[in-house]
């Protein structure tokens, strides 16, 4: 399978990130917890919102043939780290200026990397796109300064999950030539830690420990050893913990559960509330389902409010007393629209007084 060109490309002269680095978003979810709530943003809320003008705007690299598109961005070091159609490429969070680029080496056959940030490196993992009997995965970890190849390790197994924690990445797949298996790799030097086979894992961790699921139970494993910590004979597919990393958000079929963490317990169970784009704040749970936004109590599964949305709902966000829907921004505590000047589309990440958004292949940041 064609691998990662070694070589990134660098711009300008400091290869260190800005002294004014905003703050972070540095795994897809936000945290390892997919929670998608950032209590640290406070500039960009209720009374400034429809104060947002565009501070820079970058187009990604095209590539006619390729298989990778554009992901969500990741906010870490003060760079602004982004997928394209040739790879992945960095910029100054606060300008926009180009800090490095990353090509694969067949854009072709290489798919749109998940990316996190683990302190100064970068974690990628994506597969190829031109087989579906015999796919592989790829993890490559990149200097988060430079954009410099520090690991890469080519895997046989296609990668369907994955979550950075604890110095940790653990992915896992399957495919038709492939045996069923969870791994965790370390940060440092991308060398197998532990496998467990038969097992399918999750993108969720919840202050280090995974749910993963072999026939018809569930565990929770930890990131670093790979011990279990409990078993239920129960089949649940985790989709967020809280930031408190007290609980996991599981569905069974089309149900919601509440988990605790620690123990396995089932807290509580809303019947016909799963969902694939969840995020919770600690005190509720935001759910989307189709044009429809919805909040449920973190206690007890508890509809608290729902809101018709013009469009389908995005992935929701939680930051600075907003909640984003890909929509319009709604106050999380009773889902009435905030007003602003326009909806912005596309990927969303708010961080560091500055909104990020990734849009048909351009990057932009916003602030008030």
């Amino acid at each position: 399978m064609p691998f990662a060109v070694a070589v990134a490309v660098v711009f300008g002269l400091s290869g260190g990130p800005t002294s004014a680095a905003p703050a972070g978003w540095d795994h897809p979810g936000y945290d390892a917890e997919d929670s998608y709530y950032n209590p640290g943003e406070s500039v960009i809320n209720a009374s400034t919102i429809a104060k947002l003008t565009k501070k820079w705007s970058v187009a990604l690299r095209k590539h006619d043939g390729s298989c990778g598109g554009f992901g969500a961005p990741m906010v870490a070091g003060g760079r602004v780290v982004a997928t394209d159609q040739l790879g992945i490429s960095a910029f100054q969070a606060l300008t926009g200026a180009p800090a490095w680029r990353f090509s694969w080496e067949d854009p072709g056959d290489s798919d749109t990397a998940v990316l996190a940030a683990s302190g100064n490196t970068v974690i990628a993992t994506n597969g190829d796109c031109n087989s579906n009997s015999d796919p592989d995965g790829r993890l490559v970890a990149l200097d988060l300064a430079t954009g410099k190849v520090r690991w890469r390790v080519e895997s046989d197994m296609p990668i369907y999950t994955v979550v950075v924690d604890k110095g940790m990445i653990v992915v896992s797949g399957e495919s038709p030539s492939d045996e069923k298996a969870v791994v965790a790799y370390r940060v440092s030097d991308g060398k197998q830690a532990w496998k467990k086979v038969d097992y399918e894992g999750s993108s969720v961790s919840a202050n280090g420990y995974v749910l993963v699921n072999k026939g018809n139970t569930t565990s929770a494993l930890s990131v670093t050893t790979g011990a279990a910590l409990w078993t239920k004979p129960a089949l649940w597919q985790a989709k967020a913990a809280t930031p408190a990393a007290d609980r996991f958000l599981v569905t069974n079929g089309a149900a919601m559960s509440a988990i605790k963490a620690a123990t396995g317990a089932v807290m509580w169970t809303a019947p016909n509330k799963a969902s694939e784009l969840l995020a919770t704040d600690g005190r509720r749970i935001y759910r989307m389902d189709d044009h429809t936004a919805e909040a449920l109590d973190i206690n007890s599964g508890r509809s608290l409010w729902s809101r018709g949305l013009p469009a389908e709902g995005a992935q929701p966000i939680r930051a600075g007393g907003l909640l984003y829907t890909g929509g319009p921004a709604l106050s999380p505590t009773s889902g009435a629209v905030i007003t602003q000047s326009k909806f912005l589309a596309g990927h969303q990440i708010p961080t560091g007084g500055r909104l990020y958004t990734v849009n048909q292949g351009v990057l932009s940041g916003f602030a008030p």
